[in-house]
């Protein structure tokens, strides 16, 4: 028979209110130590999980990256077939090198061909713009001019089919004198480079905008121009020019060992705001490379053993005067065996791996293996002394999957 159930009362009404609330049954809030346990048990999914999850983001960045370079690759290798020199571009995105960067270099190649740069930003990179952009901002009126070195002048202004005056960005400063850093020059950056795509935070190799030197008989660099005086490694008075089919078919080095662009490094801040880019933002070097000293010892006598003391030289590009041209002590050699690309802009930015654009339009993972901040591809380290920036002499890449001698003629050691 089922019992009615009754309201208890008096005392025995408290004791089972009492024993009511303290039912486990009936209980509906947690106890310290179960709320401890479930807190500690979701910090440790959190530890496990986050490291994940931000490789997980990283890789997509990185899967991001190695397509806007294959991008990049398909327009440059698509211009070879159009240029009658068979060049990959027209030159680095270099105000002070090459030019004004809507009219010259790879950027604007590669807007000519409806690639918007400005929107393939590598974005694992801290980077938001290119040098080029400072360059423009901060550069003196009397710059934007034609010289024996480079034009920085451009194209005259004409009138469009609707009979308005159409100016160049150097030609617009010059006439609206528009003061370095000024919010003015700021905002014709940001309408005639930034919306139309011209900006990158890549760097060119050495070898995409310059692809050799000319050497003299003397071993030195000889100049293009002799009324130029710009020496610059990285300018083009001493350089053949762009790379060219022609040349990479008849080198040494295949072409999928010949690095175009790549992940770069800082090399600055913009002392000003311009258009989506703050004042402070950092900006990529413009080229990568150019051979220097790559050897603190090295062999003159030709015995085999390296003990000439060259730490004067190391990391600088070679001069000569009076040196022979072969031999154990000539030119020639110190060129083939003593220098390296300089590649310390490549920027490991993707958990310690660099991607970089061949030539044959692969890109090639590069890997910092001890985490130094550089990919070392062939240089001597000297702990002893202050300019040291590998810190194994290790090499974590081989010149057979990237070229590093001076040009892709050389052979390096086996000359």
């Amino acid at each position: 028979m089922k019992l009615p159930l009754t309201k208890p009362t008096g005392s025995n009404a408290k004791a089972s209110i009492l024993f009511f609330r303290h039912t486990p049954a009936n209980r509906n809030a947690f106890t310290l130590v179960e709320m401890l346990v479930v807190i500690s048990i979701i910090g440790t999914l959190a530890a496990l999980l986050l490291p994940a999850i931000s490789r997980a983001r990283e890789s997509a960045r990185g899967v991001e990256c190695k397509n806007n370079l294959k991008q990049f690759g398909v327009a440059f290798i698509a211009r070879t077939t159009t240029m009658p020199n068979g060049s990959f571009c027209s030159g680095a995105f270099d105000f002070e090198r090459d030019g004004i960067p809507t009219e010259i270099g790879w950027v604007s190649d590669a807007v000519s061909r409806n690639l918007i740069a400005s929107e393939m930003l590598c974005p694992s990179s801290s980077n938001t713009a290119s040098k080029a952009i400072e360059q423009i901002l901060s550069a003196p009126s009397n710059s934007f001019a034609k010289t024996n070195c480079v034009d920085r002048l451009g194209t005259a202004s004409f009138l469009n089919e609707m009979g308005q005056t159409v100016k160049n960005i150097s030609r617009t400063v010059l006439d609206n004198n528009l003061p370095p850093g000024s919010g003015a020059r700021a905002e014709l950056i940001s309408k005639k480079m930034l919306k139309d795509g011209f900006n990158t935070n890549y760097a060119a190799t050495w070898f995409f905008v310059r692809s050799g030197y000319r050497l003299g008989p003397d071993g030195n660099p000889r100049k293009n121009d002799p009324d130029c005086p710009n020496t610059d490694p990285k300018g083009k008075n001493l350089t053949i020019g762009p790379l060219t089919t022609r040349l990479l078919d008849s080198g040494q080095a295949a072409a999928h060992t010949v690095p175009l662009l790549c992940d770069a490094s800082a090399t600055g801040q913009l002392s000003a705001g311009v258009g989506n880019l703050t004042s402070g933002s950092f900006y990529s070097l413009s080229i990568v490379g150019a051979p220097i000293r790559s050897r603190l010892l090295v062999d003159e006598s030709g015995d085999g053993i390296r003990n000439i003391d060259t730490s004067a030289s190391f990391l600088k590009q070679p001069t000569f005067n009076g040196v022979p041209k072969n031999g154990a002590s000539g030119w020639l050699k110190t060129w083939n065996f003593d220098t390296r690309q300089d590649y310390r802009g490549m920027a490991p930015l993707h958990q310690g791996t660099v991607n970089v654009l061949m030539a044959d339009g692969s890109v090639k993972v590069l890997t910092d293996i001890n985490n130094d901040g550089f990919i070392n591809n062939g240089f001597d380290t000297d702990p002893g002394k202050t300019m040291n920036f590998w810190t194994s002499s290790e090499p974590e890449v081989e010149t057979l999957k990237l070229a590093s001698f001076y040009s892709l003629l050389s052979k390096g050691e086996q000359n």
